[in-house]
């Protein structure tokens, strides 16, 4: 088939190569006129890494990715450690696939670089203006008219085809809170006793308090190794301001009390990077109803970040949007209704799951100063590592096993297999039918 993917976004580039390693012909629409890189580091579980292997991406990031050893959750005043899990030895013991940690400027590249192997076109400055998912057929600004056989939407936070697939307005939805985000390359922390640790073991390091979490991890920069910090609070940005570049007075004044290795952290950075949060409320399908245009990556289920999953269930949409679409049953303009609904199926509850686990990881480490607070600290202290019913749900087995554990190749196999068993038994009903009603006649 012909395919547009609208979007060349993490989710959309993967769903791009996914679709054109199994033989479909993909071109990409990017409105940007050039392609640039906001933000800083990315989070690359287990879940989401096996596809990028698998889909032949891992050959062109590998070497700046880092793998953490574990998860450190500690008290935001002093800094006390509170639990301690495993991150990389699970990741490849008992997933099958590691856990990384990659500058979102590098990972991109990757995806592009795999997206021209493959001869995908990334056609940019081209901000669709028009969209037609009955032909389907799409116009661009530049006045540029294309039909196709399908639109996969993959246009982000601020989707306008959300809105043409649901048939209402379905806008984002603030969380009432916004991150400062900060990279600073590792050698300026060099030589600080206190932050020296923060430079030499690659690990998540959280800091977890009253309305605000602290994240720091190592990134393999092109040029030199980084550290990446995420500061999460309330919201203090001026009403109507989504996104803007700050200096490090406004996060050391939001965080002023907080571990002091904070503080001097921040006395070294010149540039802070402000981004409010948003959600999605969560929807009842993603294809338009003539199943010729569906959604994908945060155009379908933009989440809250404290599981740092968003991404992953982008990667995850387009292994299995791209699996579908690679069976010889659904590969057609015919079976496109019976494919994008296997695609909801498999996709839906699961990012649903992980939306809801994600606002709960949120109250759990953002608890104000109280007795529950104490009591879920004294848990922590007893209950390091990873263990079934663990009241963190980054320590919990079960989840770790659900979320990380997760392969979308086999999820896709076993829902194939259901539905041809299902076939089956339907033919094999008819046959029997028809044999009953000859030997009456």
């Amino acid at each position: 088939m012909k395919i547009i993917v609208i979007g060349a976004g993490l989710a959309g580039l993967t769903v791009a190569i996914s679709l054109a390693q199994t033989g479909h012909d993909v071109i990409v629409l990017e409105s940007a006129a050039e392609i640039t890189y906001i933000g800083a580091g990315i989070q690359v579980s287990s879940n989401s890494s096996k596809i990028l292997r698998s889909l032949g991406i891992d050959k062109h990031i590998r070497k700046y990715c880092t793998e953490p050893v574990d998860l450190r959750m500690m008290r935001w005043k002093g800094g006390e450690v509170l639990v301690e899990c495993p991150l990389k030895k699970p990741a490849l013991e008992e997933y099958g696939s590691p856990y990384w940690h990659i500058h979102r400027a590098d990972f991109h590249r990757g995806l592009v670089a795999r997206a021209a192997e493959l001869g995908i076109t990334i056609h940019l400055d081209s901000r669709v203006v028009k969209v037609e998912p009955d032909v389907p057929a799409l116009t661009t600004k530049n006045g540029q008219q294309l039909t196709t056989d399908l639109i996969v939407a993959s246009d982000g936070l601020h989707s306008t085809c959300r809105e043409i697939v649901l048939g209402y307005k379905s806008p984002p939805v603030p969380t009432g809170q916004m991150v400062y985000r900060v990279t600073l390359p590792a050698k300026k922390l060099q030589g600080i006793p206190e932050l020296e640790e923060l430079i030499t073991i690659p690990r998540n390091n959280h800091w977890i308090g009253p309305h605000g979490t602290i994240l720091s991890y190592l990134l393999e920069g092109v040029n030199e190794t980084l550290v990446n910090f995420v500061f999460t609070c309330d919201v203090n940005m001026e009403d109507g301001v989504n996104q803007k570049i700050g200096t490090n007075e406004d996060v050391r004044e939001a965080f002023k009390n907080w571990d002091p290795r904070i503080d001097k952290m921040l006395s070294l950075v010149d540039k802070v990077l402000e981004w409010r949060l948003f959600t999605n409320d969560e929807i009842p399908t993603w294809t338009h109803p003539s199943s010729k245009m569906v959604l994908i990556g945060d155009a379908a289920h933009a989440m809250t970040p404290y599981l740092a999953q968003g991404a992953a269930m982008g990667i995850e949409d387009g292994a299995i949007l791209g699996g579908i679409l690679a069976q010889a049953d659904y590969c057609t303009t015919k079976t496109l209704p019976q494919a994008l609904k296997m695609y909801e199926k498999l996709r839906i509850k699961r990012t649903a799951m992980v939306a809801e686990a994600s606002v709960s990881s949120r109250w759990f480490t953002q608890m104000e100063d109280g007795q529950k607070q104490r009591e879920r600290d004294e848990w922590l202290l007893a209950h390091p590592g990873i263990w079934k019913g663990h009241i963190n749900i980054r320590s919990r087995k079960e989840f770790l096993d659900e979320l990380f554990g997760y392969d979308a190749d086999k999820a896709l196999n076993e829902e194939l297999a259901a539905q041809r068993k299902e076939r089956d038994a339907v033919t094999d009903k008819a046959e029997k039918r028809l044999v009953r009603l000859c030997s009456i006649l």
